[in-house]
């Protein structure tokens, strides 16, 4: 009994970092959602608007990042990561809320849980985006000043 508490625990551990790490997608996926059902309630056909979902979504996914991690002026940037970061926290309140729930929490927890699952959501959105090293200025990129071996 103790070693099925201990890999259930495990198992939601991993889930939850698999959900963490996937929080950058959650901007595409709604774009891409949204483009899907519009155009099939325009009368377009199942085909054509699932492909057009999934252009939306990579191209926002693509444009996104590129803008970011790119040498775009600082307040479009702030934009853009507020924008992948604004979603990801609104579906990691969502699933927060949702597992706590599912764990029979009092109100009062499933609120405080649901917060903190968005505010992880946001921040793993925020670092996925500008790549794991965080801001480009501190991956390693120097200025012609500087001093010592490159």
């Amino acid at each position: 009994m103790t070693m099925m508490i201990i890999l259930g625990a495990v198992a939601a551990l991993y889930f939850l970092r698999r959900l963490f790490r996937c929080a950058i997608f959650a901007l595409p996926i709604y774009a891409g959602l949204g483009a899907c059902f519009h155009l099939h309630g325009l009368g377009y056909g199942w085909l054509s608007a699932i492909a057009t979902g999934l252009i939306t979504g990579t191209a926002i996914y693509t444009l996104g990042r590129r803008l970011a991690m790119g040498t775009a002026s600082a307040p479009l940037r702030f934009l853009v990561l507020l924008l992948f970061a604004g979603t990801a926290a609104a579906a990691g309140y969502q699933v927060g809320s949702a597992l706590a729930t599912l764990g029979d929490f009092a109100p009062v927890w499933e609120g405080r849980l649901a917060i903190i699952a968005a505010f992880v959501a946001a921040r793993a959105s925020w670092r996925s985006l500008l790549g794991s090293g965080g801001l480009p200025e501190s991956r390693g990129m120097r200025d012609s000043t500087s001093f010592g071996p490159n």
